[in-house]
């Protein structure tokens, strides 16, 4: 008796452990109530990140190009749908939704493959947070971008000008620039808050036409290469993520939007002058047997002159 008695007491002081490591925090409730059935955007949203702003970062599964998922993942922040524009503005599918499951929203290649804007919203009674990037399907020959970056997808937006070109990417001491908008107007003399995985933090301003120069800092840690079993060396590529954000009210409502995409190295960097040299002393290889085999027809051209001057 005394030991079906301890039994049950052990059992009642441990039911409520249980019952609360299965109950959302209280400070997770009202994002709970809003991401519905989205608890992916919810375990994202409460991760500790590099930044708080919010993000959609992509991740690919799949052992080669034909069997390929991409995955929009949002973080600190939880949309319902992600929002998806394909560069190809005569597309039948040029604007879609991506329904968010489990582990995010399923990224669909469209026929015309390219540039895709995808665009994040959460809306609040009095708030409205905006997350956007841009992907990009390796198609050669993919049309410019720029025309369906300008179309109008949210009030509060930040639009690149222009976005890199196909298989390139934004590159660290380079300069570029963007568009600061709300409702289709350049929002002047406006604080843009800056940030990178790497640790960098600045604010910048917008100028009289709501453009910003943004100059990508040379913040790339460096990586060291992996050794396999097989004894060969493999060296990560180096590389970071940054966020740009600006935040404004109008009508009692704050609506803070948030455009993020990844940076490398510059073509300067270490391994891209070795590289080079390499190549370079390759061609120099190359053409060294060419010089010589030019250096005896020519010579052979001379002592052929010189002879037929001897015999006249």
């Amino acid at each position: 008796m005394d030991k079906l008695l301890t039994g049950w007491m052990l059992t009642v002081l441990m039911f409520p452990a249980f019952a609360v490591a299965d109950t959302p925090a209280a400070g997770a409730a009202p994002m709970a109530a809003h991401a519905g059935h989205n608890p992916a955007a919810m375990m994202h949203a409460a991760s500790r990140l590099w930044t708080t702003q919010p993000l959609l970062k992509s991740r690919m599964s799949g052992e080669d190009r034909a069997t390929r998922i991409v995955t929009i993942v949002p973080q600190n922040i939880a949309p319902d749908t992600v929002d998806a524009y394909s560069n190809n503005l005569q597309d039948a599918v040029a604007h879609r939704q991506l329904q968010m499951g489990m582990a995010g929203a399923k990224l669909d290649k469209p026929s015309t493959g390219g540039f895709q804007l995808l665009s994040a919203r959460e809306e609040q009674a009095d708030a409205v947070r905006v997350a956007s990037t841009v992907y990009y399907f390796g198609e050669r020959g993919a049309k410019n971008p720029t025309d369906m970056f300008m179309l109008q997808k949210n009030e509060l937006e930040i639009i690149p000008q222009p976005f890199p070109r196909e298989h390139s990417r934004y590159r660290v001491n380079e300069d570029w620039k963007f568009l600061v908008r709300f409702n289709g107007q350049p929002l002047t003399n406006r604080k843009v808050k800056f940030e990178t995985s790497n640790g960098t933090a600045s604010e910048l301003v917008t100028d009289a036409m709501g453009g910003l120069n943004l100059h990508v800092p040379d913040d790339l840690r460096p990586i060291e290469a992996k050794k396999e079993s097989g004894g060969h060396d493999h060296g990560m590529r180096r590389g970071g993520d940054f966020v740009l954000a600006v935040e404004y009210i109008e009508g009692g409502k704050t609506y803070l939007t948030a455009f993020n995409s990844g940076y490398g190295p510059d073509a300067y960097d270490q391994r891209s002058l070795a590289l080079g040299l390499g190549f370079t002393l390759l061609g120099m290889a190359g053409a060294a047997p060419l010089l010589r085999q030019r250096k005896a027809v020519k010579k052979s051209a001379a002592v052929k002159s010189t002879d037929k001057k001897d015999e006249a």
